[in-house]
């Protein structure tokens, strides 16, 4: 488009030019018309009209005294301006037809027409002149025997009778009429001419000013990359990766966020460099620079400070997890086979990583501490990564120790499903079991859910273990209500990766058709930062589970940051207050007002409430006093395996007495 528009400017002038040249042309023919016909107004008026009366428009007209008094003033006429070539009467003849009477031409020219002669050539429009239309009038450019002219034709009507006696015509050659309008036409046409000309030049002095823009800004291109950007690889050199620091520490410094650095050491690069020559050296980096592009977000930032060392800047991390799950991704690609040539080569890489607050506050010492970092992870035996803080890495480890324990553990089949009953406070009769996930590991014995359920979502591991869990609450739920239990709905919760995984809907009807558990004895339980996580993907689909008779809870309320417009649009069927707020309502008036109003809210929005946490009588009065329909916590019962679950379910089924409830630390 930006080509376009200066020539359809250019083009819009002159069809302005050429249009404005038409209307010029057209007023000066009018003036000329006009000019012209005034002038043949004058010479009919001064005739002799007695003596054009005396005439017949026969050839004996011209012996007639009349004939040449006539003649004489028309030829005096003709001599008043150079511009004149003809003036003449015409009359209308008996046989119908338009007859010269007088010619101001002399009898011996060629151009002469004598009395009595014919017009043959006469137009419509002067035949009108005889008959209907009386009006003078103007005709041409036309041509006849004689040439091209244009014609000034006055009648001349006798005011008694009405009839026209005769026609004073005057003619100017159309050569001359015509050089006229060009005339006329130049200035128009000139100026048209001048804007065509001075549109190109400007034109042409804008395309050649923007041709040299751009050659200056492709050259001052060229020196930044050369200023900014390492000559082999291209990537940001450590000039540009200072600038990039500073503005990531700023930032995280003014938000309050973590930025994490990596740097990066190939281990045997020494080797292929040696062994191999500096070209495939060379290019060894070049296939390295770019699978470290292709592994991390576009602003993050991927600089080369020269040899083998690479540093990777992530201006923005949630958690310290994040630097180690880039550092593991490197260090696995690097670890493949490259090919350099004709050869296949294999690199490892050590990586130290420095995070913002935790090791430094500015970017020299943020870049020092990551450099310490990769030089302990070489003495820890290469090819794998350190943190700059030591506790870090033992956090690292811990959790890289747990999610290998996860996956083999999964395997071996070391997880147990314990349940916890939910009692209704209305009458004290069981209303739900919630089914929860125990991980007894060879080695380490019981593991706390809140040491691997964290590593398992993260590692997404949360998925199989998830789909574990539900098909054995389902199978467990079934086996209970074939021995007579009371058919409550049995509980599970479901993680927002599970949801987002393809497939969930087509599981979870398996798992129900292979069990044979009606829907409506399955509900499962989504935190609150699940549900809004999956406000555009799981509404759908939790709208379905609903149609399908399966329940649905909002767990561990109050704890995330929940639209009520969009909770108001959740087929969900029961909230879940989170123990935190229940454990200080009794003492905290601030704590007992938020539960009130979770309360309130819930009932507003049709769902039924359960109080979670639950570990004495005062906070059972307390719910009971603010509406909650379900209480769950050791003050009732513990979390407890299917045998032990299985004597009580008939006891409870007639209602709950506190009188028996389970000691706390039993």
């Amino acid at each position: 488009m930006r080509k376009i528009w200066p020539w359809l400017l250019v083009l819009g002038g002159v069809l302005t030019g050429l249009i404005l040249t038409l209307q010029v042309v057209r007023s000066a023919d009018a003036g000329m018309r006009v000019q012209f016909l005034n002038e043949a107004r004058l010479m009919q008026r001064s005739l002799d009209w007695t003596a054009v009366q005396a005439l017949r428009g026969e050839a004996n007209d011209a012996t007639r005294e009349e004939y040449a008094r006539l003649k004489q003033q028309l030829e005096a006429l003709r001599s008043v301006s150079p511009q004149y070539r003809f003036v003449y009467l015409l009359g209308w003849h008996d046989k119908g037809e338009v007859r010269f009477l007088v010619d101001s031409e002399p009898a011996d020219s060629s151009d002469f027409s004598p009395s009595g002669m014919a017009y043959g050539e006469a137009t419509e429009q002067l035949i009108a002149l005889f008959s209907g239309n009386r009006r003078p009038m103007t005709e041409g450019p036309l041509r006849d025997s004689w040439g091209v002219w244009v014609s000034a034709l006055v009648p001349h009507v006798d005011p008694q009778t009405g009839q026209t006696i005769a026609v004073l015509g005057l003619d100017i050659d159309a050569s001359q009429w015509r050089r006229t309008l060009l005339h006329a036409a130049m200035l128009p046409l000139g100026a048209t001419l001048v804007f065509v000309l001075a549109s190109s030049l400007l034109f042409y002095m804008r395309a050649r000013t923007r041709r040299e823009h751009a050659r200056l800004m492709a050259s001052e291109g060229r020196l930044y990359e050369q200023a900014y950007h390492d000559s082999l690889t291209g990537l940001p050199n450590q000039r540009l990766l200072a600038d990039r620091m500073t503005q990531a520490l700023s930032h995280a410094h003014r938000m309050g966020s973590r930025t994490a650095i990596l740097f990066l050491d190939l281990d045997r690069f020494k080797n292929v460099n040696d062994s191999l020559g500096h070209a495939m050296g060379d290019a060894l980096l070049c296939e390295v620079a770019g699978r470290l592009r292709a592994l991390v977000r576009e602003d993050d930032t991927v600089a080369r400070l020269g040899g083998d060392e690479f540093v990777i800047l992530l201006p923005e991390i949630s958690d310290d997890d994040d630097a180690r799950h880039v550092a593991e991704k490197i260090i696995a690609e690097l670890a493949k086979p490259i090919a350099v040539g004709d050869q296949s080569v294999s690199v490892g890489v050590s990586v130290g990583i420095a995070l913002y607050p935790d090791d430094a506050l500015d970017a020299e010492g943020w870049l020092a501490c990551a450099d310490r970092a990769m030089y302990a992870a070489k003495d820890g035996g290469r090819n794998t990564f350190q943190f700059a803080d030591p506790l870090q890495n033992a956090r690292a480890r811990e959790r890289l120790s747990t999610e290998t324990g996860l996956r083999q553990g999964l395997v071996r089949g070391e997880f147990e499903l314990f349940y916890q009953p939910v009692f209704s406070l209305a009458h004290g009769a069981l209303a739900g079991v919630e089914a929860l996930v125990r991980w007894r590991h060879p080695e380490w014995g019981w593991v706390e859910p809140a040491r691997f359920i964290p590593v398992a979502e993260d590692s997404g591991l949360i998925v199989p273990l998830g789909d574990w869990i539900l098909a054995e609450a389902c199978r467990a739920a079934r086996r209970w209500h074939q021995q007579g239990a009371p058919a409550v709905p049995v509980m599970v919760n479901v993680s927002a990766l599970q949801l987002r995984r393809p497939g969930f809907e087509e599981r979870l009807g398996a798992v129900l058709q292979e069990t044979e558990l009606p829907p409506a004895l399955l509900e499962l339980e989504l935190t609150e930062s699940a549900i809004m996580q999956e406000t555009l993907a799981g509404s759908a689909l939790l709208h379905r589970l609903a149609e399908e008779g399966v329940g649905l809870a909002i767990d561990d309320f109050g704890t995330g940051y929940s639209s009520l417009a969009y909770l108001r649009k959740l087929d969900a069927t029961r909230l879940k207050i989170d123990r935190s707020f229940v454990a200080d309502m009794v003492e905290d008036a601030e704590a007992r007002a938020i539960v009130a109003s979770m309360v309130g809210m819930a009932r507003a929005l049709g769902l039924k409430v359960t109080a979670e946490g639950v570990e004495s009588a005062a906070q059972v009065e307390v719910l009971r006093d603010l509406g909650c329909d379900d209480v769950q916590g050791y003050y009732f019962a513990p979390p407890l395996a299917e045998a032990a679950l299985l004597p009580r379910l008939a006891d409870w089924q007639n209602g709950f007495s506190p009188a028996s409830a389970p000691d706390r630390t039993a």
